[in-house]
């Protein structure tokens, strides 16, 4: 239609007469709409209505690396801005027994005992430790989502709808298995460094020390609980996050051309992604800090023990408060950093996107083009 700027799909009254939709206009008249079903990917066409005129970019390497540096500085550049958060929350996870006195309580304890300067202890390996995995997980991630989707698709179509969470779930989970090898020596080193101040005199000098007293491996030791940790938390962080932008991106169509609105969805979607993932990785991350607090040869489930025996269930949930305001705001963060940078290097959703015009020759031989 050239009035409306796009195409109208319709039926004759003849062949509609189980539709009953009046709601067109008088131009229209003895033609009617389609009804839609499922998911409004199209307005007009339905949930397939795409497939014959989208089709997704291949990811080439120059793409990647830039999927790769979106993941690496939102990652880093979130977990470098709340480092203070995260070092109370290690304190608390650490020695429970000093810090009881709620989350206001530590933090005024940290700065009389320690300094100012306490509330940004660890900072070298927390900015390059998920630098390196903010690149690897999101990258891989979108790499396996689309491999999966790839593999998973119909000869006629796109994924069926029912195979959408669990590509994001699998994906997510693939990513976490190579992000946790890349970040646990680094989790290593600054558990260590803010649990014992005295530790060393620098970040090197604790890693030399670890490295020195427990050997490399040490570093490497809770890489299986990290994992337990990671993967639940990246399928949870990617998964919510996919589903309630989805859902508010079909409530407020709008926003999905508004630069302004778009990066606000993301924000939005990542607070519940975040909550969600603090929730479901809570016991390994307590875990985590009672393993790496002191020079041990304890594993995780020791660790666990030690942790039941001392508090019981809440003491795996230990910190959860403070856990879902710092992921829900590092999220949040990294979605609204990830999305801006993505948009900036030109590897937005619809930057990523072929449209093929196989409509166009239809349109100019009814309208009498050539």
């Amino acid at each position: 239609d050239a009035n409306l700027g796009r195409y109208i799909l319709t039926v004759d009254d003849d062949d509609s007469q189980n539709n009953n939709n009046d709601d067109t206009d008088d131009k229209f008249k003895g033609q009617k709409r389609l009804p839609l079903k499922g998911k409004p990917i199209d307005p007009d066409f339905g949930p397939r209505g795409r497939s014959p005129i989208e089709r997704e970019k291949q990811l080439d390497i120059p793409t990647a690396l830039r999927f790769c540096l979106s993941g690496a500085l939102c990652s880093s550049g979130a977990h470098l801005l709340l480092t203070p958060i995260d070092v109370v929350k290690t304190k608390v996870q650490t020695n429970p027994t000093k810090y009881s006195g709620g989350v206001f309580a530590a933090f005024g304890m940290v700065a009389e005992e320690d300094g100012l300067k306490a509330f940004v202890t660890g900072w070298e390996p927390t900015f390059l430790g998920f630098f390196l995995w903010g690149g690897t997980s999101y990258t891989l991630t979108e790499f396996f989502r689309r491999l999966l989707t790839s593999s998973l698709s119909s000869s006629g179509g796109g994924v069926s709808p029912s195979l959408e969470v669990p590509i994001i779930l699998g994906s997510a989970a693939i990513a976490a298995v190579f992000g946790s090898c890349i970040i646990s020596p680094f989790e290593s080193v600054r558990i260590r460094s803010v649990a014992k101040p005295d530790f060393a005199d620098s970040i090197f000098g604790v890693l030399t020390r670890m490295v020195s007293e427990e050997g490399v491996i040490s570093l490497f030791s809770i890489v299986p609980v990290f994992m337990s940790k990671e993967i639940p938390f990246a399928m949870a962080k990617f998964t919510v996050f996919d589903l309630s932008t989805d859902f508010m991106y079909e409530t407020f169509p709008a926003a999905r051309e508004d630069l302004q609105l778009s990066l606000l969805v993301s924000v939005a979607g990542g607070i519940l992604g975040g909550i969600s993932a603090a929730i479901v990785s809570n016991p390994a991350d307590a875990t985590i800090s009672e393993m790496k607090k002191a020079k041990t040869d304890m594993g995780p489930v020791e660790a666990a023990k030690v942790i039941l025996d001392r508090a019981g269930i809440p003491g795996l949930f230990k910190g959860l408060g403070l856990r879902i305001f710092f992921y829900s705001l590092l999220v949040s963060l990294q979605f609204l950093v990830y999305d801006s940078v993505r948009f900036a290097l030109g590897i937005g959703a619809d930057d990523l996107k072929l449209y093929l015009d196989v409509l166009g020759s239809a349109l100019r031989e009814s309208s009498g083009g050539g």
